[in-house]
C-alpha cells in the first residue's frame, strides 16, 4: 500500500499522464473555486442592493480599487511560493519544499500586518483624493476599514491556496472557497436584513469568512501528507528561498499594484460621471467578473502546470498544455461574450431596478461582451510564463496595456464627456497586453527564464552552499 505522502505526490503530481486531461481535471476545481470567490462582492452587492440601494452598490464599487490596491502587496507573495512549490514539487525535492513553503508562510504573515495597518490609515484619505461622492463616502469608508481588519485571514487563504495549487491539490482551495462563499451569503443576509447594519454588514460576512477559510486552509496543510508543516512556532526566513520567491511574486505583486493604481484613475474618472454611472460600472465589472474569473482560473491552473513541467524538464508538455488551454478559452470567451451582449441586462437586474443605472449598465456590457477570449489568452500565457519563471515580462506588459489605457480614458471620455469611453479604453488596453504576450511567448525567450536553469547557474555555488535543496529544483 502506498504512503499517505507518495499518494499526495502521485495524486497532484502534472507532469505524466494526457495533458488535456489532467488540465482539465487541475483547472475545473479552480475554476469554479474563483466563480465562487466572485460571489463574495456579487451577493455583496446584490444584498446592498435590494435591501439598502443604489448608493450603496456605489460605494461597494468605489472601494474595490483601493482594496484591489493593498491587496496586491501579498496576493505578489503567494503567486511567487506557488510557481517556487510547484517547480521544486515537479523536481520531487523535498527538503527545498519544506524551506520554502516556511519561509513563504513567514513572509506572508508578516505582510498581512503590514497591509492591514497600510490600509486602516490611508482608505479614507485615497477615496478622498479620488474624488469619491459625499453621498457615498461615508459607507465606502468603513466597507474598506472592515475589510482591511481581515486582512491576515485573508492573506493566509491566499498563501495556503497558493501552496496547495502549486502541489497539485485544486480540490481542496475549491472546497474552502465554497464553505467561505456558504458563510459570507448566510452572514451577508443576517446582517443586513436582521441587524440593518448596511454596507458594514456585508463588510464583516466578508472578514469572517476570510478568517474561516483562512484556517481551514492551514489546518489542511498541517494535517495532511504534503510534506509541509505551517508552525507558529517555527516561523522562519531562509534568505535563498526568500529571494526566489520575491524575485517570482514581486512582479506579479507590482503588475496587480499597477493594476490597482490604474483602476484608480479609471474609478477617478467614472466618479466624474456620478453614482449612477459608478453604480452602473459595478454592476458591470460583477457580470464581467464571472468572465474573468474562468480566465484566470485556467492562467492560474496553467501556471502550475508549466511550474511542474519545467521543473521536471517536460518543454513539450508546457507546450501542448499552452495550446490545449488556449483553444478552450477562446471557445469559451466567445460563448461568454454572446451571453453578455443579449442577456447582460437580464443579470444586472437582479442587482438594482434603476433604469438609468441599467441603461448605462447594458451599454458598457455590451462594448466589452466579445473581448473576453483576447482577455482569457492573455491571462493564459502571462500564467505560463509565470510558471516558467519569467514573472516580469507579464508585469511590464500589464503596465504597458495601463499607459495606454488611462489616456485613452481621457481622450475618449473625460474631455468628451462621454461615459461610454471608458470601456472602449478598457477594449484597447485588452487588446495592447494579449499582443505584446501573445508575441513574446512565440520568440520562446521564457524558455530560458525556467527557475531550474537559474538555480544551477548561480554562480560561485551559492545557492547550493547555502540550500542544497533549492539548487536541484
Amino acid at each position: 500500500m502506498p504512503s499517505p505522502v507518495n499518494d499526495a505526490v502521485r495524486k497532484g503530481d502534472l507532469t505524466e499522464g494526457n495533458v488535456v486531461r489532467k488540465l482539465l481535471l487541475f483547472s475545473l476545481p479552480i475554476v469554479a473555486g474563483n466563480l465562487f470567490m466572485q460571489l463574495y462582492n456579487v451577493v455583496d452587492s446584490l444584498v446592498v442592493g435590494n435591501f439598502v440601494g443604489s448608493d450603496a452598490i456605489a460605494a461597494v464599487g468605489a472601494s474595490f480599487p483601493i482594496m484591489m490596491l493593498f491587496n496586491a502587496l501579498y496576493m505578489g507573495i503567494s503567486a511567487g511560493a506557488s510557481v517556487v512549490i510547484a517547480q521544486c514539487f515537479g523536481a520531487k525535492n523535498k527538503e527545498a519544499l519544506s524551506i520554502a513553503g516556511s519561509t513563504a508562510f513567514t513572509l506572508a504573515l508578516l505582510m498581512g500586518v503590514v497591509v492591514t495597518v497600510i490600509g486602516l490609515l490611508f482608505s479614507k484619505p485615497l477615496l478622498l483624493f479620488l474624488g469619491t461622492p459625499e453621498n457615498i463616502i461615508a459607507d465606502s469608508t468603513a466597507y474598506l476599514a472592515i475589510v482591511f481588519a481581515g486582512t491576515v485571514g485573508n492573506i493566509l487563504y491566499n498563501l495556503c491556496s497558493g501552496v496547495l495549487r502549486g502541489l497539485g491539490d485544486s480540490r481542496w482551495p475549491m472546497l474552502l472557497l465554497i464553505l467561505s462563499s456558504i458563510i459570507n451569503i448566510v452572514l451577508d443576509l443576517v446582517f443586513v436584513i436582521n441587524f440593518n447594519m448596511g454596507v458594514a454588514g456585508v463588510a464583516w460576512a466578508t472578514t469572517i469568512a476570510h478568517f474561516v477559510s483562512g484556517i481551514c486552509a492551514w489546518i489542511r496543510i498541517n494535517k495532511a501528507a504534503y510534506g509541509l508543516v505551517f508552525s507558529l512556532r517555527k516561523l522562519q526566513i531562509d534568505g535563498v528561498s526568500a529571494k526566489l520567491i520575491v524575485k517570482l511574486g514581486l512582479p506579479a505583486g507590482l503588475q496587480m499594484m499597477a493594476n490597482s493604481l490604474g483602476s484608480m484613475v479609471i474609478q477617478s474618472f467614472a466618479n466624474s460621471f456620478g453614482s449612477d454611472f459608478i453604480a452602473a460600472n459595478s454592476l458591470i465589472m460583477k457580470v464581467d467578473g464571472f468572465a474573468m474569473t474562468i480566465m484566470m482560473g485556467m492562467g492560474m491552473a496553467l501556471t502550475t502546470f508549466v511550474g511542474q513541467n519545467v521543473g521536471a524538464g517536460r518543454i513539450d508538455r508546457v507546450k501542448k498544455g499552452v495550446r490545449a488551454t488556449g483553444t478552450i478559452i477562446m471557445a469559451v470567451g466567445l460563448s461568454l461574450g454572446v451571453l453578455f451582449f443579449f442577456f447582460g441586462i437580464l443579470l444586472m437586474r437582479a442587482f438594482t431596478d434603476a433604469p438609468e443605472v441599467l441603461r448605462l449598465g447594458e451599454i458598457g456590457i455590451r462594448i466589452i461582451a466579445f473581448f473576453y477570449c483576447f482577455m482569457g489568452l492573455g491571462e493564459a500565457l502571462s500564467g505560463a510564463l509565470r510558471g516558467a519563471g519569467s514573472s516580469m515580462v507579464p508585469m511590464l506588459f500589464s503596465l504597458a496595456s495601463m499607459v495606454v489605457r488611462i489616456p485613452a480614458a481621457y481622450f475618449l471620455a473625460v474631455q468628451p464627456d462621454n461615459a461610454e469611453g471608458l470601456f472602449v479604453s478598457m477594449v484597447i488596453s485588452i487588446l495592447v497586453r494579449t499582443g505584446l504576450v501573445m508575441l513574446y511567448y512565440k520568440k520562446g525567450k521564457w524558455k530560458d527564464k525556467a527557475l531550474l536553469k537559474a538555480a544551477s547557474t548561480q554562480s560561485n555555488g551559492e545557492i547550493e552552499k547555502e540550500i542544497p535543496a533549492v539548487s536541484e529544483c
